[in-house]
């Protein structure tokens, strides 16, 4: 998720077996969205496939719109604490739900309940332990009430649509144990891997930006000859299509009485997301990858409400697939979206191959949040980290990508400059980078510092932002500029191959950069991210010799890290000063 900066019950001991095992979800689901009561009828089933060492006698199951579904919830509870009342105290109409579960097992009626302090997460009792090794599929109607899109991310507005988290879904399970956690706005997620088939009913003229490939090749053709009106009206400087009935962005046409089911299908993913609106424009493009040369196709679905900005929106999703992969490694998948939505937890949020996205303001603030969540792909996609507790190997390693994207497309840009009045009191040269740099020194500077390593749900809320997301970019952009460009890229290339479409955990990345480049990390990944030491040395004395300067420095710091030393000399004349770089 972009943020927007201003100033477990155990099964058996064998569960900690150092052996990496990984469990597997498959799912099937079939959906129809009734837009007069903005409410989604559902059947799911998923195969969940046991590869642990231990006989599983339970599943634990989230439940995630229960999240909505009052003010006892963990989401509402959070919420409150940070002055956000609106779950709190509002009516019943903007609140939401799931109900109508009916948990079978291989066809046969099962025993469950709700964990007991937390109703949107289920437990299933299975009449029989799953063996290492078997898969039991596990089926349920659900219907969901769909709260209003102001609360958090899942919702409408009106007949605009964010369906996300909101059918069940296991729990992971790996060596540590379970992991079942209830939804929050601070803290994300951590989901198995598998496949996805998912049919969705709706009114036929609704356009939907979802997980997955396209699988209806009616639907491919709407998209395609919608993609074709928006290009025709950017031409004629209009960058939105007319749509009929649709006089004002917040005007919704008529639904069509005629319904239509697209289906999607996608594997090595583990959520599954869409978002429907009839008044979206299209536009379509393609990338090519850096390395395999595989042909991606991008997709921008955006209302009138900030159309001009989003004309540009696919040279924004290009450009972050295009320098995502060179840095990390290829984007695995067909097609990459952004869709422009209502959403309240933060500037845009991310999911599998599709990406929601907020008001921007400016052409560059969008291009800032579209580069960020698709890059999401990677860290928290395809490299699928525990978000709720180890945060940042997912937005602080985006970060660092997003601020290198920025700082590698636009060498001369002072987007910090641009924020602080202006450039006035000679801030003129500060860039996207130095936003992350200032941001940090601030807090800090106030005693407000915490450990990067700290769980999502514990960070105050201005640290959850800079400290998870800035901090982090700035200490993995320090050891990008220890190891270098080359180093650094193959090291990231290397733990992007070892772990995709895994869950790594801190000690793997640990692991894995070392191995790939040579050095001992300990520095980083014990004092950096751990605690809130820093790294400070001070300048001690330059001595000029025959073969050029020895200078000394003094560790003042707490941390025994690297030190990069930088020089300017300048040669005086009577009238001029000239900078030459020695």
């Amino acid at each position: 998720m972009r943020t927007l900066i201003i100033l477990g019950f155990l099964i058996s001991n064998s569960v900690f077996a150092q052996d990496y095992f990984q469990q597997e979800v498959n799912y099937k689901i079939e959906v129809e969205l009734d837009d007069k009561t903005h409410t989604l009828s559902a059947n799911e089933e998923f195969e969940y496939v046991n590869n642990s060492p231990t006989a599983l006698k339970l599943i634990y199951v989230h439940l995630w719109p229960n999240a909505y579904k009052d003010k006892n919830t963990a989401l509402a509870k959070q919420q409150y604490e940070s002055g956000d009342t609106e779950l709190t105290f509002g009516s019943d109409e903007i609140k939401g739900n799931i109900d109508g579960i009916d948990f079978k097992v291989d066809g046969e009626k099962s025993i469950w309940y709700f964990e007991e302090h937390n109703q949107d997460i289920a437990i299933i009792e299975l009449s029989e332990p799953l063996a290492p090794g078997k898969s039991i599929i596990v089926s349920t109607p659900f219907t969901v009430k769909l709260p209003s899109g102001s609360i958090s991310r899942l919702g409408h507005i009106g007949q605009s649509y964010q369906i996300t988290q909101w059918y069940p879904k296991p729990a992971v399970y790996d060596k540590d144990g379970w992991h079942h956690m209830p939804y929050l706005n601070q803290g994300e997620f951590y989901s198995e891997y598998g496949s996805f088939d998912v049919s969705i009913t709706l009114p036929e003229n609704y356009v939907v930006g979802a997980t997955g490939d396209l699988q209806t090749e009616s639907e491919i053709a709407f998209l395609n000859e919608r993609a074709s009106q928006t290009e025709k009206s950017i031409a004629n400087g209009e960058y939105y299509m007319q749509v009929p009935g649709a006089k004002e962005d917040k005007k919704f046409p008529p639904s069509s009485e005629t319904l239509k089911t697209i289906r999607y299908t996608q594997s090595n993913v583990h959520d599954f997301a869409w978002f429907a609106d009839k008044r979206y424009n299209v536009l379509k493009g393609e990338v090519e990858l850096p390395h395999s040369k595989r042909i991606v196709t991008s997709w921008a679905m955006y209302t009138s409400a900030e159309a001009a900005l989003w004309k540009d929106a696919i040279e924004y999703i290009n450009d972050a697939t295009y320098y995502y992969s060179l840095w990390n490694g290829d984007y695995p998948y067909n097609n990459v979206t952004a869709v422009d939505g209502t959403i309240s937890a933060g500037g845009g949020m991310e999911y599998p191959n599709v990406t929601v996205i907020g008001r921007s303001g400016t052409a560059a603030s969008l291009e800032v949040v579209i580069v960020h969540e698709v890059g999401h792909n990677w860290f928290y996609g395809q490299l699928g980290s525990n978000e709720r507790v180890h945060g940042w190997m997912d937005e602080g390693m985006n970060t660092l990508n997003e601020v290198r994207y920025m700082q590698t497309k636009y060498p001369d840009n002072t987007a910090m400059s641009d924020m602080v009045l202006g450039g006035r009191f000679h801030l003129d040269h500060l860039s996207h980078h130095d936003m992350s740099d200032i941001s940090y020194r601030a807090l800090s500077g106030l005693g407000e510092d915490q450990p990067i390593e700290t769980h999502s749900a514990r960070f105050t809320p201005a640290n959850y932002g800079v400290v998870m997301y800035q901090k982090t970019g700035l200490v993995f952009f320090y050891l990008k500029d220890y190891l270098g460009e080359d180093l650094f890229d193959e090291s990231m290339r290397a733990y992007y191959a070892k772990w995709e479409f895994k869950h790594p955990q801190p000690i793997d990345m640990q692991n894995s950069l070392e191995k790939a480049s040579g050095k001992n990390l300990n520095w980083l990944f014990d004092d950096l991210i751990q605690t809130t030491n820093h790294i400070d040395y001070k300048l001690k004395h330059v001595k000029k010799t025959d073969n050029g300067y020895t200078v000394k420095v003094k560790n003042v710091g707490q941390v025994d890290g690297p030190i990069e030393i930088n020089g300017l000399k300048y040669l005086f004349s009577s009238s001029k000063t000239y900078p030459f770089k020695p």
